[in-house]
């Protein structure tokens, strides 16, 4: 029936587009989430792994390392480059991982240059967090704006499936009722317009004329019937 298709069809937009609102939203965060998560599995990861060598390299002072911070700053080293990201990172930590031995020694100048090469490696995962950052940022704030734009075109489709159903539904049974009442408090010429309406409603309207004019017949019949009998 072309009334049901068409109820069917103006809802079904209107719920197929906020359910893209609503799936677009959901996106928007899965997608935003793993940015997140990179910053502090990958980029923090090199930091912290670089912070713990720098702290045992301030604790041992001029002298080695004990043989437990030795292990620590091997396992950190290693951390750090389990967690690479970054192509600058590469050549820091092949100087570090060169420099260790000597450091692990007590040699000074290998320390100085180790905390030179720490630092550098600090900077560059640092810079690398603050570019996922504005990417995340950019990311939600994009997102936003396409969901504020997707509902100001919900919005504007919600009200022209209203006008719709003014024009198309609502006006029709309003004159419908509207001649029905006149009619019934004697106004025998008024009929119902043909509507910009669905076929359902056009036939309704059309047997509502005919059922008034098939009224409007007998009582113009009922005099002249009466006159004859009284002859």
């Amino acid at each position: 029936m072309e009334l049901r298709r068409e109820l069917l069809w103006t809802l079904g937009v209107v719920v197929a587009l906020n359910l893209l609102l609503a799936f677009g939203a959901v996106g928007l965060f899965v997608r935003m989430g793993p940015a997140i998560e990179r910053i502090h599995l990958e980029n923090l990861s090199s930091i912290l792994a670089a912070e713990q060598m720098l702290a045992e390299l301030a604790e041992a002072g001029d002298h080695a390392p004990t043989l437990a911070a030795q292990s620590r700053m091997r396992h950190a080293l290693f951390e750090a480059q389990q967690n690479v990201t970054e192509g600058e990172e590469v050549p820091v930590l092949a100087r570090l991982e060169q420099l260790l031995p000597r450091v692990l020694e007590g040699e000074a100048a290998a320390r100085t240059a180790s905390v030179d090469a720490l630092r550098s490696l600090v900077e560059i995962n640092r810079a690398a967090v603050a570019r996922v950052d504005a990417s995340a940022r950019r990311l939600g704030s994009g997102g936003a704006w396409a969901a504020v734009l997707i509902g100001f075109l919900s919005f504007l489709l919600s009200l022209a499936v209203a006008i719709r159903l003014q024009r198309r539904f609502v006006q029709p049974l309003v004159e419908l009722h509207g001649v029905l009442e006149a009619s019934r408090q004697g106004d025998r010429l008024r009929r119902c317009r043909h509507p910009d309406a669905p076929v359902e409603v056009i036939q309704v309207t059309h047997a509502v004329n005919a059922l008034l004019d098939e009224r409007m017949r007998r009582q113009a019949a009922a005099p002249a019937l009466g006159s004859d009998r009284g002859a």
